[in-house]
């Protein structure tokens, strides 16, 4: 005879209904002893990393606190100036700009040319370039 009474799935205590434990994602963070404390090089991991992050910060910085101490002179009559300023080649070379220049435009009616009809265009006075606030 069979004893059916107990259907499948029905307090089947034998069944479990948790999942089997995974291993803990790695979060970069120093693995853990059983009784939960760090190993001991893992602090010393840490500081050396940290050591290491701060001299190359230092030594990438050379170039550029060399390049400000070249050219403190040309960076000072550029700011005078009012020349937009831009570093190149990591610090040792510049690049100096006139803001005016962004107000230059081509003079619409010799198309930059400066000459009209084989005279001096008039409107840019024959430099071909007019500025918004009037004659260049």
């Amino acid at each position: 005879m069979i004893n059916i009474s107990n259907y499948a799935g029905k307090d089947n205590h034998e069944r479990l209904d948790v999942q089997p434990a995974r291993p803990a994602a790695t979060t970069g963070a120093p693995a853990r002893t059983a009784a939960g404390h760090r190993p001991v090089g893992a602090g010393l991991r840490r500081i050396v990393v940290i050591g290491v992050d701060v001299l190359l910060s230092w030594l990438a910085a050379i170039p550029r606190r060399l390049g400000g101490r070249m050219f403190a002179a040309n960076d000072a009559e550029a700011d005078w100036r009012g020349w937009q300023i831009t570093e190149v080649h990591g610090g040792l070379a510049r690049r100096y700009r006139d803001r005016l220049f962004d107000t230059l435009a081509a003079c619409a009616r010799c198309r930059g040319a400066g000459i009209s009809a084989d005279a001096p265009c008039v409107p840019c006075l024959g430099t071909g370039r007019v500025t918004v606030g009037g004659v260049s």
